[in-house]
């Protein structure tokens, strides 16, 4: 969490919040952990394909524009605006918040979705890991004077795939995305109908709005990668 976020706290919320970070912290540095390959400081992409096809199948092409579109369009500043209203503090954009989660359901929970994280790291980790063009699309990752670092870079995607899974197993998207956002699941509905009135709902989005925004980081490899074969840019009104 910033500085600045931090600055804006109401000290009476301070004590639930620090508690709040460290669960985050826990998370997030478990990830980073994981991410142990280092990279060249310059790199380049080369692709190649000989087979009597595009050099994305239609399936692929689809992932990537529907991947780089839907990350571009993710909120950069994922601050959290609290004021205090008759007495008591309430999330000034928990509609924001609300948009957010909903953004992130495709990429991060919706299993059967071309853009969901792990199809994305499979479709991609596979022209990495070909050596026939002959057969498909084949990746090669270049250094500085065209050194082949191609496997340490399929070990360092690897390992962004690892930290992705890693931060969202002790979390609740589940229940966010099947309780309360996407879904009205009955199973659900009690814990639902007091986490809402109680309040601790907005402890909830708040924890899960500032996870993604250290997933989104984690999903930038993938944005970089599709980029250099598929590049939409939005156009003007």
């Amino acid at each position: 969490m910033s500085s600045d976020q931090e600055s804006v706290v109401p000290e009476a919320l301070r004590p639930k919040l620090e508690v709040l970070q460290r669960q985050i912290d826990q998370i997030t540095q478990a990830a980073t952990g994981l991410i142990t390959q280092v990279l060249p400081p310059k790199i380049a992409f080369h692709f190649e394909n000989s087979a009597p096809t595009d050099i994305l199948l239609p399936a692929e092409r689809a992932q990537s524009i529907g991947f780089i579109t839907r990350y571009e369009q993710l909120p950069a500043d994922y601050t959290v605006d609290v004021v205090k209203r008759q007495g008591d503090f309430h999330i000034q954009n928990l509609g924001f918040l609300r948009h957010v989660l909903n953004d992130f359901r495709s990429l991060i929970m919706n299993e059967s979705d071309s853009v969901y994280y792990q199809r994305v790291h499979n479709t991609w980790y596979k022209m990495l890991a070909r050596d026939d063009p002959a057969t498909g699309t084949v990746i090669r990752v270049l250094a500085e004077g065209d050194e082949d670092v191609t496997p340490s870079y399929r070990t360092w995607l690897s390992q962004h795939n690892q930290a992705i899974t890693l931060c969202l197993k002790p979390l609740e998207f589940n229940y966010l995305y099947n309780g309360i956002l996407q879904h009205s699941d009955p199973a659900l509905s009690k814990r639902y109908l007091s986490d809402y009135t109680s309040g601790e709902v907005n402890w909830i989005f708040w924890k899960h709005v500032l996870v993604l925004s250290f997933i989104r980081d984690l999903l930038y490899p993938y944005h970089r990668l599709m980029q250099v074969v598929t590049f939409p840019t939005l156009g003007p009104l």
